[in-house]
C-alpha cells in the first residue's frame, strides 16, 4: 500500500479512568502516569484529546479542527498556498470528508502528505502541528465545567507512526496561565478571540478616532483572531486596542460563527482573597420621549447596576410619574405632542419635589436659540441626537457627581 493510499486506523480503548477538577491539574495528572494514552474532556457537544507518550505531550486536538483550522495555521506560518494545497489534497482523496479530526493520525497525515507533495518543509510541519497542539491546549484550560477521562493505549505510539510536537507541558502551563490572566484584564467584555468586532454606527464612525476609522472596513465580519493574522499582530494586541472603543459602545462584539461558538469563554477571574464589598450607589433616571426606540437605546446605553431607568412614553403622564418617582436625574425630548419638553420643564422647575433636579433637553435641535430657550426654562444642560454611549454617559455622570 502506498503512502497516498494510507487510511485512517481504529484502534480500542483498554481501560478508561474518569477524573474531575481543573483542566491543568488533569493534565499534570496525566503526565504523572508515565503512560501511553490520552486525555478525554467533553464541554457539550466539543471534545478534546490530549495524547501523552510514557508521559510527555505528544499532541492535542478538539473536534471543532478541521481543514479550515490547518488553512488558518498555514497563513500564521507565512503560507500563502493552502488553496492549492486543498485542492491537491482533497483530489488525491487522502481525508475523507467524515475524517475525525480528534485522531492525531488525521491532520499529521495531512501534514506529512503536504510535506511529500512540497508544499511545506520539515520546519514549517514542526510548527504546524505545535500550532495546533497549543490551540486545542488553550481552549481546554479555559474549561470550567468538563468532565475528564484518562484513556490508556496500551502502546498505541508504537503502532502509530506519527509527527509530535516539541512541547514541554510545564512550559505551556505557565506560558498559558500568563495568557488566561492577559485576556481577564478586559474586564468579561471581551469574552473570546473569536468574536467578531464592527463600529457601532455610521454616526458613531464620525466621532470615532482615525486608528479605528481605519480599521472600519475590517471590522465587518472579521473576528479578533482573524484581525490579528491580518494585521501580522498577537490576539491580546488586536483586543487590547479594541478594548477602549468597547468600553465607550463605539465597537460591539458580535458571537462567534460555528463552529467556534461550541468552544468555551474566557474564564472569569477568581478573587483571590475575600474582599469587602461596598454598597453601589442606585440612581433613578426618568427618560421622557414619544419614541419607544429612543427610549430602548437610553434604556440600553444606560444598563449598569449604578443606574435604575424608567421609561416614559406618554408626555402628558410624565408629571404625576415624576412625582411619585423622585428621580435623580430626568432625561426629556423637546419635541412632543400636547406638550413639549420646555413646557414640561418649566413645569418641573415651579414643583418643590422636583425643583433641584437635573434635566437633561435631549433633541436634534442644535441652535443657540434652542439651547437658550431649554436654558430659560431650566434645563441643566442639553444633548443633541444622535447620540453616543460615550455622549449620554458623559452628561449623565456630570449631572450625577
Amino acid at each position: 500500500m502506498s503512502n497516498s493510499e494510507i487510511t485512517l486506523s481504529q484502534y480500542k480503548v483498554p481501560q478508561a479512568a474518569a477524573w474531575s477538577g481543573a483542566p491543568a491539574q488533569a493534565l499534570k495528572k496525566a503526565a504523572a502516569k508515565c503512560e501511553d494514552g490520552h486525555l478525554h474532556a467533553q464541554y457539550d457537544s466539543t471534545v478534546w484529546k490530549v495524547y501523552f507518550h510514557n508521559g510527555r505531550l505528544r499532541y492535542a486536538s478538539n473536534s471543532e479542527q478541521s481543514l479550515k483550522t490547518l488553512a488558518y495555521h498555514f497563513r500564521c506560518v507565512g503560507l500563502d498556498s493552502f488553496s492549492d494545497a486543498q485542492t491537491a489534497i482533497s483530489q488525491a482523496g487522502i481525508i475523507p470528508h467524515t475524517a475525525d479530526w480528534l485522531r492525531p493520525e488525521t491532520q499529521n497525515l495531512a501534514i506529512n502528505w503536504f510535506h511529500r507533495q512540497g508544499f511545506v518543509d520539515i520546519m514549517q510541519c514542526s510548527y504546524l502541528l505545535e500550532n495546533l497542539t497549543k490551540e486545542a491546549l488553550e481552549s481546554f484550560l479555559w474549561l470550567t465545567d468538563a468532565h475528564y477521562q484518562w484513556i490508556s493505549s496500551d502502546g498505541e505510539a508504537e503502532r502509530t507512526q506519527i509527527l509530535e510536537s516539541r512541547l514541554d507541558l510545564e512550559e505551556v502551563l505557565i506560558h498559558f496561565e500568563k495568557r488566561i490572566k492577559a485576556w481577564q484584564q478586559f474586564s468579561g467584555l471581551i469574552k473570546s478571540p473569536h468574536q467578531r468586532p464592527y463600529l457601532f454606527s455610521q454616526s458613531q464612525q464620525d466621532n470615532s478616532s482615525a486608528d479605528i476609522l481605519r480599521l472600519g472596513k475590517l471590522l465587518r465580519g472579521m473576528s479578533i483572531r482573524q484581525l490579528a493574522l491580518a494585521l501580522n499582530q498577537d490576539e491580546l494586541k488586536i483586543a487590547q486596542f479594541l478594548y477602549p472603543y468597547i468600553q465607550r459602545g463605539d465597537v460591539y462584539l458580535r458571537d462567534p460563527q460555528k463552529p467556534y461558538r461550541k468552544l468555551p469563554c474566557i474564564p472569569p477571574a477568581l478573587p483571590t482573597q475575600p474582599t469587602r464589598t461596598t454598597p453601589v450607589k442606585t440612581f433613578k433616571i426618568a427618560c421622557i420621549d414619544d419614541s419607544q426606540t429612543i427610549l430602548d437605546e437610553m434604556h440600553r446605553f444606560l444598563n449598569h447596576e449604578e443606574y435604575e431607568v424608567t421609561k416614559i412614553d406618554d408626555p402628558v403622564k410624565a408629571a404625576s410619574v415624576l412625582f411619585r418617582l423622585k428621580p435623580d436625574l430626568v432625561l426629556m425630548d423637546i419635541t412632543m405632542p400636547e406638550i413639549n419638553g420646555y413646557k414640561l420643564c418649566s413645569l418641573l422647575r415651579h414643583s418643590v419635589a422636583l425643583r433641584e433636579t437635573p434635566i437633561v433637553m435631549v433633541t436634534g435641535r442644535s441652535g443657540m436659540i434652542d439651547k437658550a430657550r431649554a436654558k430659560m426654562v431650566g434645563a441643566t444642560d442639553y444633548l443633541v441626537k444622535p447620540f453616543t454611549r460615550g455622549s449620554l454617559l458623559a452628561v449623565v455622570e456630570k449631572c450625577l457627581r
